[in-house]
């Protein structure tokens, strides 16, 4: 893909940077370029930290970087505070007790700083407050940066550039630490985000950290607006939503790539199959999973099949393990998931010994036939030695997790979103992804506080060319009357446009 004028502008410059990308915009392309151009550029024996909120973004950034990037960071913000801060430099601060062999567990959770300093000391685990809006890992990291001039040192002498993704789900505690390390450090950073895509303020999300760093003088701000994604008619909507966006509106003729069912409950899946395309790929996104599930189940059972995307169990596993349990599922459960691919997913920071490839596959191979036989206590040896080797402590119930994910079939298709073409899920689980049409329910969204109006956002923003907006009229009615009222208040107050006029509205009988 070539670089609009105003990607490569951002691409271009130089300094502290901060990017409002709306959704659709090519955030991910254009932070590649900038990381790639940068690298080009630069002459000394420093690197880069990009950093992400999870393991598949990290990925992804890592897949598109034509470039050797072995020497540099990429990888999750927990990942970053760990591996570059607390393990190799909590004992400078608090002891040589402190050994660098630590390990994680986020289900363990403390009520305070010090006992988690304590449980941390004792069991060699980082552990989690009680309070999910509340961060021990990176209060954690930013204490020792601060007592620790070797560790100042050291990230100042290794990184020339820091990379932050989706800076609007960082929290306080998360904003503070990476604004110490620009401000008092002097590493320059470049950060994308949206405000309007915070949909994570409910376990401790920060938007406004985003807002005020568009007022420092230090940073250059850009704006990334332009959709690549989604039709006229859904960025008209999606637009509208926002003061920010709403000079952007484009009045259109055509309402027909956005539908309003006002109908039944009894109703809506016979209404759906109406304006529905089999032929392309949908995502009912719904709030609550259980609604998602029946959901599904309702418009399979009026001839318009959908698959339930579950949780699986080793989704609550949250030990620096995970990833290998989520490894092994995969490679037990997908058909074309390879040993290679396997090794794709292993942390860079454990792996020692390249040539594994052999271990590997006798190891995988036992655990596949192990299910087959029903032979748990042999599934849970083979793990122990691939954890072994790796240098990761298990848990047996993890294990008994990881078993579940793999025998139960309801779960696979948590594995395998992409080789399907109908889904049902939570708007939380789809955030990322696109889909031709996207089914919503008008209920879920009463768009009456902010927290509410970027959940919406983001649901519309996952369609490329159609979005069905389903409005129940006999359950929980005020809901939908309310989702209406407000609707026409936004767009209104942002740019006197009212809803009527970028949607078409159908009611049954």
């Amino acid at each position: 893909m070539s670089l609009s004028p105003v990607q490569q502008k951002i691409v271009d410059a130089s300094g502290n940077l901060i990017v409002s990308a709306s959704a659709g915009t090519g955030k991910t392309h254009t932070m590649v370029a900038k990381i790639a151009k940068d690298l080009e550029e630069n002459h000394s024996h420093k690197v880069i930290a990009a950093i992400t909120f999870t393991v598949k973004a990290a990925k992804e950034i890592r897949e598109r970087l034509n470039l050797d990037v072995s020497d540099s960071f990429i990888g999750t913000n927990n990942s970053f505070a760990i591996e570059e801060i607390i393990k190799p430099f909590a004992r400078d601060v608090y002891g040589c007790e402190f050994k660098a062999d630590m390990n994680t567990d986020y289900s363990i959770k403390k009520e305070k700083f010090q006992e988690c300093l304590e449980y941390l000391r004792t069991t060699k685990t980082i552990c989690a407050y009680r309070n999910s809006k509340e961060n021990f890992v990176f209060a954690l990291a930013l204490e020792i940066v601060r007592k620790s001039r070797a560790c100042r040192l050291f990230l100042q002498s290794k990184y020339f550039k820091i990379y932050v993704d989706e800076y609007q789900d960082c929290d306080k505690t998360m904003n503070e630490f990476f604004m110490y390390l620009c401000n008092q450090l002097h590493i320059e950073f470049f950060i994308v985000g949206d405000e309007k895509q915070s949909i994570y303020m409910w376990r401790g999300a920060y938007p406004d950290a985003f807002k005020r760093i568009l007022e420092m003088l230090n940073f250059h701000h850009s704006v990334l607006r332009e959709n690549y994604r989604s039709c006229q008619q859904i960025q008209n909507y999606s637009n509208l939503l926002s003061k920010e966006t709403s000079s952007l509106y484009k009045p259109s003729l055509d309402k027909s790539a956005i539908v309003l069912l006002l109908t039944k409950l009894k109703d809506w899946p016979s209404m759906v199959g109406r304006f529905f395309n089999s032929d392309m790929t949908c995502a009912l996104l719904r709030y609550k999973r259980d609604d998602a599930k029946r959901g599904a189940d309702a418009l399979s059972e009026a001839g318009v099949p959908f698959t339930f995307i579950p949780r699986p169990p080793i989704s609550d596993i949250t030990t620096d393990a995970s990833w290998l349990y989520n490894a092994i599922a995969q490679y037990c459960i997908i058909p074309k998931y390879s040993i290679y691919d396997f090794v794709d997913e292993i942390p860079e920071e454990s792996i020692g010994d390249r040539h594994i490839i052999s271990f590997l596959n006798k190891r995988l191979s036992s655990i596949k036939e192990d299910l087959e036989t029903e032979n748990n206590d042999g599934i849970i040896k083979d793990v122990e030695q691939i954890a072994l080797y790796f240098g990761y402590q298990i848990l047996a119930d993890h294990i008994q997790d990881m078993i579940k994910t793999i025998k139960n079939e309801e779960y696979h298709p948590a594995f395998n979103m992409e080789n399907l073409k109908h889904i049902s899920i939570t708007f939380h689980s789809s955030k990322g992804l696109e889909f031709d049409q996207v089914i919503l329910f008008a209920n879920d969204y009463t768009l009456s506080q902010e927290s509410d109006i970027y959940n919406h956002y983001v649901a519309v923003t996952r369609a490329k060319s159609k979005l069905i907006i389903v409005q129940i009229t006999d359950s929980d009615k005020w809901k939908g009357e309310l989702y209406w009222e407000n609707l026409n208040r936004l767009f209104q107050r942002h740019s006197g446009v009212t809803a009527e006029s970028v949607m078409t509205i159908l009611k049954t009988d």
